[in-house]
């Protein structure tokens, strides 16, 4: 998500209709984001009769659909519960648009070996990432439009001493790096690192970062804020990146992946199902939806993110820490935005790619399919910067893109035309991309959300070990099955 699927909504924006009506783009913006709620409200009226279930999947994102999988293959009969009228959670494709930009997850590292075997099986294409466009950048910071190369000597560098030279998008990793004690990603979380369980902001005042250096790290660094979030985590990412050989993307989308997954697995899947209940009564569990209807079982894996369980009435064997966890643990918050647009940039001469310190942040060039284009932007904001982008509706969102777009570039003007955004911080079902974890609790809140709760085991990316991103959840699923067949041996 940080280093930056869906239902088939069809092939172009304006063609979508709904009830014989053509749907405008301000219309599928808002269908988009609220349509999970309205299709479970609309369940909610039908009342489904309750249910038992051999093994219930809470979420049919990557971890869900992984755990439910190995079940079947297992001999298992898994009942995947969804809340969203789509498969996938966090890997989010949308398909109306030519390009089938990612609202959600991205990335697959040569690494990711779970993930590519799936690839494979379903027949998926994973081409390596082309970083042609991304290797030069435009700079926004105080006022001032400039390439990244004329960064050093511009009067808009506030920086001190060294770091002057260093553009605002590598400061945090300049100072981190240098200062990272792990040697490797295995047991960064253990409470070996205890004494290393500090906030950033910590580590980055302890390795000489000035005060602006702070104050451009947390613009758009990929996190709420540095002193919210424990260094151990970026420490643990930044060591797995530089021992990264290549990475790529699905060509079909990583939505594709979760669709190919559901698949096999319709017939056991319920989506629009929202989870208000899980308790456990002796050596049953049941889990109520807001439809009324109840399931219960024997054995449970749930992938709901920590702020999704928040949510949830939990009557459970929790510990003091897996409910302090549960209660505690942020999600950085992330929205993302599309935006179509003419080449803008052959006219000022300045490269689509741009970090800046306007409420916008950061733009990533959106390319056709076979990379060679820029076709337009996807705006990419994430932390405290999203609390006032969040608050506006689309109308006042629109607005606020493209005038900051028309003052840091003003070629753009009238050549940029907004297409839609996701609030994963606004999204019932995530409440952010991806979990933080905080600083001096790191070991404590790993171990609670690791360990089972009575009858039901946890996945899903915040429980990923061995992995980041797509490859983790998709493991994290796997053991949390295995972990399940073993339980009931």
């Amino acid at each position: 998500m940080a280093r930056s699927g869906q239902p088939l909504l069809g092939k172009r924006l304006h063609s979508k209709s709904t009830g014989g009506r053509p749907i405008g783009r301000r219309a599928f913006v808002k269908a988009s984001v609220a349509g999970t709620l309205t299709l479970a409200g609309a369940c909610s009226r039908r009342r489904p009769p309750a249910g038992s279930a051999d093994v219930l999947v809470l979420g049919a994102g990557l971890a869900g659909l992984a755990a439910a999988r190995r079940l079947l293959a297992l001999g298992r009969e898994p009942l995947i519960l969804e809340a969203r009228q789509r498969v996938g959670g966090r890997t989010y494709t949308n398909t109306a648009l030519p390009d089938k930009p990612e609202f959600g997850a991205v990335e697959v590292g040569d690494s990711y070996l779970r993930v590519r075997t799936l690839a494979e099986e379903f027949g998926l294409s994973v081409h390596p990432a082309d970083w042609r466009w991304f290797r030069q950048l435009t700079l926004h910071v105080s006022g001032e439009t400039l390439a990244a190369e004329a960064w050093p000597e511009s009067p808009a560098n506030q920086l001190v001493g060294e770091e002057r030279a260093i553009a605002p998008n590598r400061l945090e990793a300049h100072y981190l790096v240098k200062a990272n004690p792990l040697k490797e990603t295995a047991g960064w979380d253990g409470p070996q690192w205890s004494e290393q369980d500090r906030s950033i902001t910590e580590v980055l005042r302890e390795q000489g970062a000035s005060a602006e250096a702070l104050r451009l790290v947390n613009v758009a660094g990929n996190h709420n804020h540095s002193d919210e979030v424990s260094v151990l985590g970026p420490w643990r990412s930044a060591l797995a990146f530089s021992q990264e050989t290549g990475t790529g993307h699905f060509v079909e989308g990583s939505g594709a992946l979760a669709a190919a997954m559901a698949e096999d697995l319709q017939p056991r899947l319920r989506l629009s199902s929202v989870v208000t209940e899980i308790r456990q009564e002796g050596d049953g569990l049941f889990v109520r939806l807001l439809d009324g209807s109840e399931f219960t079982t024997r054995h449970c894996i749930c992938t709901l993110p920590l702020p999704v369980l928040r949510s949830t009435r939990l009557n459970l064997p929790l510990s003091d820490a897996q409910r302090q966890a549960i209660a505690e643990v942020q999600y950085t918050q992330v929205t993302v935005a599309f935006f179509d647009a003419e080449p803008f940039w052959e006219q000022d001469g300045l490269p689509p790619n741009m970090w800046t310190d306007t409420p916008m942040e950061r733009f990533f060039p959106r390319l056709s399919t076979d990379g060679e284009t820029c076709i337009g932007l996807k705006a990419f904001i994430n932390g405290h910067g999203t609390r006032q982008v969040d608050a506006l509706n689309e109308s006042g969102f629109e607005d606020l893109a493209l005038s900051t777009l028309r003052r840091i570039r003003p070629a753009s003007n009238g050549r940029v035309r907004y297409l839609g955004r996701h609030r994963w911080g606004a999204d019932p079902f995530a409440g952010g991309a991806y979990a933080a974890w905080s600083p001096g609790k790191v070991a404590t809140q790993r171990a609670a959300v690791l360990a089972p709760a009575g009858l039901v085991h946890f996945a899903g990316e915040h429980t990923a070990v061995g992995a980041p991103g797509m490859e983790g959840a998709v493991r994290s699923g796997e053991q949390a099955a295995d972990a399940i067949i073993e339980a009931s041996a």
